[in-house]
Order: C-alpha cells, then structure tokens, then sequence
C-alpha cells in the first residue's frame, strides 16, 4: 500500500512507462501551480494528462515532450454539466482511462470521484491525496492528511510529491512559449511600433485588466489613472492592457477614460502569444488571476493587487501589492490600493529613461 513512485530513466532502446496524471482543476493558473511536478514525472514516464479544456494544457506543456497526450475531462465546468457527470459519465470516464492503458495513475486532487474512475479503469497502481473518501479506491502511497484539504495547492502538491518519492531536487516554475509564439508576438509587437533589444526586451510593460470576480478587479478608473501617470512619467514605455477577447469592454472602458492613448496598446492575445508577450515585457501590473501567475513563470517581475486572498508566495517573480493585512477578504477593498501606490511599484523596475 505504501510504494512510492519509481522515477527511473529506461534503459536505451527500452520504450518509457506510461502514467495517467489526473489534475481537473478549471483555472489556467491552477495548472501553473502544479506544472513544476508534471514537467518532473514527464521526464521519467509518457504522461498522458487529464484535465479540463479550460486550463489550456496544450499550451502550457507545449515545451515538455514528456506530456505526449491531453484527455479532456468534461465535467461541471462553472455550473454546465457535460459528458463526464453523472453515474454514465462517471462510467464514460472510466472507460476513456481504460482506453489509454497505463498501469500507474496520480491524482492531484483529493476528489474520490476520479479515484473511483480509476478503480473502474482496472488501473492496478492508483496514488492520490487520500483525504476523506478517496482514500478507499487507492492503493499505493502515503496519504496527506485531512488538514491538507484547504492548504494552497502549491504546499499540498510538495508536500504529496515529497512523501510519494516524486519531489524535483528544485521546484522551478517556468514555461517558454514556442517559436511560433515568439514570431506572433515580435510581429504584434512590430505593428505597434514597439521594438526588441539585443535581450529579446521590449520597452513595454502589460497591465491586467480583468479578474472573473469584481472583488478581485482593480477599477477602470484606477487603471486609466496608472496608465496616464505612467504614460507621463515615462513617455518612452508603451503600455498594454492585457485580458481575455471577453474582456475587450474592460479595455475599451479604460481606453475611454484616456484623453490620449498613445502607446497605450489592447491585447486580447491567443494564450500562447500572451506567454511569449510576458517573456519580452519588462514587467506585469495586475489583478489577481491567471496572467499574474503566467507572466511569474514566464519569467518576467510580475506585480499583483491582492484583497481577497493572501498574497502568492510561490514565485519569487510575484511582487505584492497588498490592501492592509486585517482588509483582506472584506468585499470591496481592491480599490483601497491607490494608483500612485501601483506606479511606484512598476517604475522600481523599469530600466533608466535614455536622457532623462
């Protein structure tokens, strides 16, 4: 009941093992949490991943040859049931697990929902987080305990992985966007009159304007104020303000409070543009959501406005801007964070203005 996964490299000439991973979390920025310990078992085994369409794996792993197949898990996305609900979808999940024949599963999840799929599939190795009822269809590897359920994904996912003999020597988050993503944005870039340096630099910095939550949205009002102070302090950094095509309006409206909007660029990016977007900008400014995190992996100084959770402390490229410590939580305290506060925080990171 207690073996651990085996990493081991095969021997040459020898076909890799394959493993189910299982990680069905909707948010995009739920994957990057848990990208560094699939990335890792991606080197040793043929990963097929099964997740939900909404995360984008293809995207995310599209640099990690291990992750040789997605499987979409098509289950209560947001409130819209789909083939995977239910006692035949649970069936049909089964039976999409059976079909792509691993004899190893992990799920990064404590659901017993997809452990018991698992058990229908005939998976002879199933590991898990074994918290509460999920415990009773695995049958490999240390549980985590109950406490564990309502810890940050990033600590539970350590924390499992380190007990089941399958932690990094590092834990490293990172993502590097395709060379097609590369060319897409230096010619989006290039249309906007917006240069690269010899550091594949830009001198533009991308403002996150959206958040699914309004307690997690910064202002309008307060963005339109950033970019015109920003854009009169530093006449020479263009500014893109960055969301989902949804969320073209909120760009819209912030354009609207402008009285110019030179430099001043909409970005409603495919995912894997936005990445390579994040890589030439010097830094991020923004809510707390899924590009904060995207543009942290990237690799780019990525500053987040925090009020409703405690500030990610994962990577060390998250900047926090934070509401008072004894606010956090408290509906409509977002917009206690000031612009100046903000522009303080980005112009502390762009490079010396030539001949200012």
């Amino acid at each position: 009941m207690t073996s651990l996964l085996r990493l081991e490299t095969p021997e040459e000439g020898m076909p890799r093992r394959r493993l189910l991973v299982i990680q069905p979390l909707v948010g995009i920025g739920d994957m990057v949490w848990h990208k560094p310990w699939i990335d890792h078992l991606a080197e040793f085994y043929d990963v097929i991943l099964a997740t939900k369409p909404t995360v984008q794996a293809s995207v995310l792993f599209a640099k990690t040859p291990g992750v040789v197949e997605i499987l979409d898990i098509d289950r209560s996305q947001r409130g819209t049931r789909g083939q995977h609900d239910g006692i035949m979808g649970l069936w049909r999940l089964a039976q999409r697990f059976r079909q792509v024949g691993v004899d190893q599963v992990v799920i990064m999840h404590h659901s017993p929902t997809y452990a018991l799929a698992a058990w229908l599939a005939g998976i002879p190795a199933r590991f898990g987080y074994g918290i509460g009822g999920q415990s009773r269809w695995l049958n490999r590897g240390y549980f985590l305990p109950k406490s564990a359920r309502h810890q940050h994904p990033t600590r539970k996912m350590a924390i499992f992985a380190d007990i089941n003999g399958f932690a990094p020597v590092t834990t490293s988050w990172q993502i590097t966007p395709t060379d097609y993503a590369f060319n897409e944005a230096d010619k989006f870039l290039a249309a906007h009159h917006v240069g690269i340096d010899k550091k594949g630099k830009s001198p533009f910095i991308i403002l996150g304007v959206g958040a699914m939550h309004p307690d997690r949205r910064w202002s309008v009002e307060n963005f339109a104020k950033l970019v015109s102070q920003m854009r009169h302090n530093r006449p020479d950094i263009h500014i893109g303000l960055m969301g989902a095509p949804s969320e073209q309006p909120i760009i819209d409206a912030v354009l609207s409070h402008l009285s110019d909007t030179t430099g001043v660029i909409s970005c409603t990016n495919k995912l894997d543009v936005a990445i390579a977007l994040f890589v030439r900008a010097i830094c991020y400014a923004g809510n707390d959501t899924s590009l904060l995190n995207l543009s942290a992996v990237a690799g780019t100084p990525s500053i987040g406005l925090f009020a409703q959770s405690e500030p990610l402390t994962y990577s060390p490229n998250i900047l926090a801007v934070c509401v008072e410590e004894e606010k956090i939580g408290i509906p409509g305290q977002i917009d206690t964070i000031t612009p100046e506060r903000v522009a303080t925080a980005i112009s502390e990171l762009l490079p010396p203005q030539h001949g200012g």
